[in-house]
């Protein structure tokens, strides 16, 4: 059995993002709300208008360097500072709270949360309800990937090495042994008698580990049984785009890194959303999806875009790259498409995601499943041999990049 190393905090830089872009995106979110139609600066003076609202600096740990806020404010000189100052206020708030209720890495003392149920297994815990809802969503669509965390914390450890033989350690691709290892991991995740999260009702949970698994974790120095791993920032989004609704912030848009997107604006304005497309080893803008009105965007790629990817991909020298998407069934790392965006007008993107990963991840794209999502609202666009294919009938796609075309998805 490998005795693979704990994940370490690693310094972000641009090393293994090697795929060449077709060209130079000004925001590090990637096709998130790239630009809106109609809007005269992000960047104006006294007066309202697009602009950026950042987290404000209070010492207290959060998430919000993993996303963007933009926010269309109104009024003009003083009713602007005003409002923009009660914008950071929230934010700030609403992503201090979101860290410390999702990110297993924090230590609560104010609160139970992924870290004390880790802590405390067999143990029943009051949770937030905000957490107890994400572990109903992924119950409700029989996800069990929240139980692959030693897996996540393998990965991590892959994303993290600073060259390919540090990496072989931890690749399952090239180290039959760390495959093994990785296939024990998924078949304990899958397995509900060897580790379930009880879902008590009244925001109680219980944490139950089989014995067997239990020596088992011992034995290789496991510490964590649940993480929400890479769909984290799904449910953090969701969060912060309820938080802010209900305190009556709608004219905004709130992107996240890695792909997730919530438009709370109401009105009937134009907006617009870079669809990409990677062919070899060469990321193509292909053309540009408009949508109006509030919607919920999910963006899975298998290919490392901007400099926080780093924490979630590892580009090999031979140009091959491994991803965070993994499958329960065999502790690999797989996707259908290198890239494909979700969305929906009346759902979560955590209800998005859990929709699209059933179809993502594996080895082929199943076009008729996308199709049978778009029946129940959850729309799909994606690129086969320069055709962008969607789901949605009506859907405006527009602005191709030479080679490009459009098309209904069909068979």
């Amino acid at each position: 059995m490998p005795h693979l190393k704990p994940v370490e905090k690693i310094q972000l830089s641009e090393k293994h993002i090697k795929l060449r872009a077709a060209l130079t995106v000004v925001f590090f979110i990637i096709g998130a709300a790239a630009l809106i139609y109609g809007f005269i600066s992000l960047l104006g003076g006294g007066d309202g208008g697009w602009r950026e609202i950042t987290a404000s600096n209070s010492g207290e740990e959060h998430c919000a360097g993993e996303f963007v806020f933009r926010y269309d404010l109104e009024g003009n000189g003083a009713q602007v500072r005003n409002l923009s100052r009660e914008l950071t206020d929230a934010y700030t708030e609403i992503m201090i709270y979101a860290y410390r209720v999702f990110d297993s890495r924090y230590f609560a003392e104010e609160m139970h949360n992924i870290h004390t149920i880790n802590s405390q297994p067999g143990e029943v815990l009051t949770v937030e309800p905000a957490l107890y809802r994400a572990f109903e969503l992924l119950e409700e669509n029989g996800r069990r990937e929240m139980y692959l965390a030693p897996l996540y914390v393998q990965y991590g450890n892959l994303f993290s090495s600073e060259s390919d033989t540090q990496a072989a350690e931890f690749d399952p691709f090239v180290n039959p042994e760390t495959a093994d290892y990785y296939r024990e991991l998924a078949a304990y995740a899958a397995d509900p008698q060897a580790v379930e999260l009880e879902l008590l009702g009244n925001w109680q949970v219980r944490l139950d580990i089989s014995e067997e698994y239990a020596r088992y974790a011992q034995e290789n120095g496991i510490t964590e049984y649940i993480d929400l791993g890479w769909m984290r920032n799904a449910f953090i989004i969701d969060y912060a785009a309820q938080a802010l609704t209900e305190r009556g912030y709608t004219r905004g848009v709130l992107a996240s890194y890695d792909g997730f997107t919530r438009n709370l604006d109401r009105r009937e304005e134009n907006y617009a959303y870079n669809l990409f497309d990677r062919r070899e080893m060469t990321i193509y803008e292909a053309g540009i999806w408009q949508y109006r009105g509030p919607v919920s965007m999910v963006f899975l790629r298998d290919y490392p875009m901007n400099e926080l990817d780093v924490m979630q991909y590892y580009e090999l020298e031979n140009g091959e790259i491994r991803f965070p998407y993994v499958d329960i069934a065999s502790g690999l790392c797989r996707a259908s498409a290198h890239n494909l965006v979700g969305y929906s007008y009346g759902e979560s993107c955590a209800e998005v995601l859990v929709s699209l990963m059933p179809v993502y991840i594996g080895d082929d794209l199943d076009t008729g499943a996308l199709r049978r999502l778009a029946e129940e609202g959850i729309y799909s666009i994606y690129c086969q041999d320069r055709i962008i294919c969607h789901t949605e009938e009506s859907a405006e796609i527009g602005s191709l990049q030479e080679g490009y075309s459009v098309g209904v998805s069909r068979d």
